[in-house]
């Protein structure tokens, strides 16, 4: 009777220990279950957060142009935030202190590295940034040069929109953000 009760015993323990197994797996399973769901949406807080970003980027750079004399093309004076985005510069590109472009300057390689950047870009008649080209690469370029962040790290679409001349950054939830090259406007949609 004796090795009937610790046979028992055994089997009680090794079931416990299964029923155990079970409801930490469980729980894995439902932790999991919500982290994968909640991915998409930790992709559109970053938009919008790339959002605020982009529409500071956007008065500064406009504020710039303003105090600039409004020049139809500038450079960015972003310290140290996106070295030499723009790597084949016009060499009759000159640079000075106010960020006109000037044909009589010198090249300075330290007023470059004081200005932070070679980050040259083109702007229209009313002060808001232009792509260089008018297709996805342009717009990629573009977000590049205004937030020194590569799309492909946000895990954005780009998509070109030719007939409303609009640059749109989608995430993986769909929301999305439209810049209109025209206006200066920024249109964020969210996905819900």
């Amino acid at each position: 009777m004796l090795s009937q009760q610790k046979a028992d015993d055994d089997l009680l323990k090794v079931y416990g220990k299964v029923i155990a197994i079970v409801v930490l797996i469980i729980l894995v399973g439902i932790l999991g279950g919500r982290f994968i769901n909640t991915a998409p949406n930790l992709t559109s807080q970053g938009l919008a957060f790339e959002h605020n970003r982009l529409l500071n980027v956007l008065a500064m750079v406009r504020s710039q142009w303003l105090a600039s004399g409004r020049p139809n093309k500038m450079l960015l004076s972003w310290y140290n935030v996106a070295p030499n985005v723009l790597d084949k510069q016009d060499t009759n590109d000159k640079s000075s202190k106010n960020g006109r472009l000037e044909t009589s300057a010198q090249i300075d390689n330290t007023e470059a590295e004081l200005m932070g950047t070679n980050n040259w870009i083109q702007l229209s008649s009313s002060g808001w940034p232009l792509v260089e080209t008018y297709d996805e690469d342009g717009c990629k370029r573009l977000w590049l040069q205004l937030l020194a962040i590569d799309v492909n790290e946000l895990e954005l679409k780009v998509v070109y929109q030719a007939e409303d001349k609009v640059c749109r950054f989608t995430s993986a939830n769909q929301t999305s953000l439209s810049y209109q090259l025209q206006t200066g406007r920024i249109i964020y949609l969210t996905a819900e």
